[in-house]
């Protein structure tokens, strides 16, 4: 059965005969008729009741056009969407990203403003830490990600710098008294420390170890904590300090004090990274909101 048959079809359905379909077809009236024979051939059963030239539908015949106006309305509704989502308008869009970016700010701005002009695509959202989302990104399981990057990609991705974000020190709050005046590299030193392990992100880790050595900055590390939500309840717990996103000083526990280091060059480049051999439309559409402004 060919999708010309179906729409011979229902013209001469809808129009109550051949002359009038094959007007509003531009088409000859023996082809439609030959179509016609041709379906109810392939069918095994009679569409229409031929009666002195005139043509009206059979039981079987109101029943198959109930039944091909549903399947014609499916093929107009598919080739309306299939359009849309080549252009990105909807579709699903498999979104990481590390979840302190997504608390004020930049990125909750656009994709605020990415809803507001894309209502039909569907956001599926993950928050990790960059090494985990570059690895679902790599396995296909993401399309793109907000991550902090330490190190340059290879060609097969895609990349927008976004912004770069301070780090801060943080600390118990019962220990006020110990950060009175001057923050020393020596006191620092002097203090437990609690880190991000070298294995759950090596880049980012050598990034700080060059950074501390050239501040002079041997952390005593009492604590390992692979997530800065661990590290913070650490602090909170009066563990030790730690140096984390900035991004946190406006969610924190109250038993934690922050220190703000813009003596010291210790910041995040937040960037927007998306797999160019897998670049869907949707993707597309995003990376080009970010881009144009």
């Amino acid at each position: 059965m060919e999708l010309r048959q179906i729409k011979y079809f229902l013209a001469v359905a809808n129009s109550g005969g051949v002359t009038k379909a094959a007007d509003i077809l531009n088409i000859t009236q023996p082809a439609i008729s030959r179509q016609i024979s041709d379906l109810e051939e392939e069918l095994g059963v009679q569409l229409f009741d031929r009666v002195s030239r005139k043509l009206t539908l059979t039981v079987a015949g109101e029943y198959f056009r109930e039944q091909m106006d549903k399947v014609t309305s499916d093929i107009e509704k598919a080739s309306q969407t299939v359009k849309r989502v080549s252009t990105g308008a909807t579709g699903n869009l498999r979104l990481g990203s590390v979840e302190t970016v997504l608390w004020e700010g930049l990125v909750p701005n656009h994709l605020s403003q990415f809803r507001a002009q894309n209502p039909d695509v569907t956001i599926e959202m993950v928050t990790d830490n960059t090494t985990a989302l570059l690895n679902h990104m790599e396995h296909g399981r993401l399309d793109c990600a907000f991550v902090y990057l330490f190190r340059e990609l290879d060609s097969s991705y895609g990349v927008i710098q976004l912004r770069s974000d301070p780090m801060a020190l943080a600390y118990p709050a019962s220990w006020e008294k110990k950060f009175h005046g001057d923050v020393s590299v020596s006191k620092l030193n002097s203090l437990p420390f609690i880190r991000f392990p070298q294995e759950s992100y090596p880049a980012f880790f050598e990034w700080q170890e060059q950074q501390f050595r050239t501040l002079g900055l041997r952390p005593n590390v009492l604590h390992w904590a692979h997530h800065e939500s661990s590290m913070l309840a650490l602090v909170a717990a009066e563990q030790g300090i730690s140096i984390v996103n900035s991004k946190h000083i406006n969610r924190a526990s109250p038993l934690v004090r922050f220190i703000t280091l813009s003596e010291l060059d210790l910041k995040l480049p937040l960037c927007f990274v998306w797999k160019n051999e897998k670049t869907r439309p949707v993707v597309k559409r995003l990376s080009n909101q970010l881009v144009d402004s």
